[in-house]
């Protein structure tokens, strides 16, 4: 089962030693989506993202469509 769980700041400590009294394998903690975004905009910032800006892939189409008319 996947949940998803929003712990109010007051009570994280309690909750994480909640989680760290389960089994080893009881439960998976996975990361928030907040390091990959923030991997993501650094990689399309430096330039080094392997997708390309919207607009940069419609300047092809347009020419095309332009060359039809």
């Amino acid at each position: 089962m996947t949940m998803k769980i929003d712990i109010k700041e007051q009570y994280l400590d309690r909750f994480e030693d909640f989680i760290n009294s389960l089994p080893k394998d009881a439960v998976v903690v996975k990361k928030s989506l907040d390091d990959e975004i923030n991997q993501r905009v650094h990689e399309y910032k430096n330039g080094t993202m392997k997708t390309v800006p919207f607009g940069t892939g419609l300047d092809k189409i347009r020419k095309k469509l332009e060359s039809q008319i």
